[in-house]
């Protein structure tokens, strides 16, 4: 995800992370860092499997909880279509939840009817 205080754009690594020891900066990091938490962290509804370590994707809403975003690892940018993720996401989306699974500034809308739309993240 893009982070603004860090100039970060989304789709790439920030350059405070370092691999199996997280963020260097986090006792200084920014509000917009500190105000995120993953869905992962904040439901029991969801099992070690969908730790973003594990599954490749961080999971976020937005819209008052209208929309989950899906933000793939860019090294990873299909594993969301593994299962139990392929048809946990899918039947979300006929239930109305709006899906949209994104690597960088490309993704796609999961429609109600199993189709997908090619979207771009705004801005």
């Amino acid at each position: 995800m893009g982070v603004t205080a860090l100039d970060k754009p989304a789709g790439r690594w920030c350059t405070h992370f370092k691999r199996s020891r997280g963020c260097r900066i986090y006792e200084d990091r920014p509000a917009d860092c500190r105000v995120f938490n993953c869905l992962w962290l904040l439901t029991d509804a969801l099992d070690v499997d969908w730790k973003p370590s594990v599954c490749g994707f961080v999971l976020h809403s937005e819209a008052g909880g209208d929309r989950l975003i899906v933000e793939c690892d860019p090294a990873r940018p299909h594993d969301w279509r593994r299962e139990p993720y392929r048809a946990t996401l899918a039947r979300w989306a006929q239930q109305g939840q709006e899906v949209l699974i994104m690597t960088g500034p490309r993704g796609v809308r999961l429609l109600p009817d199993g189709g997908t739309r090619p979207v771009r993240r705004a801005g």
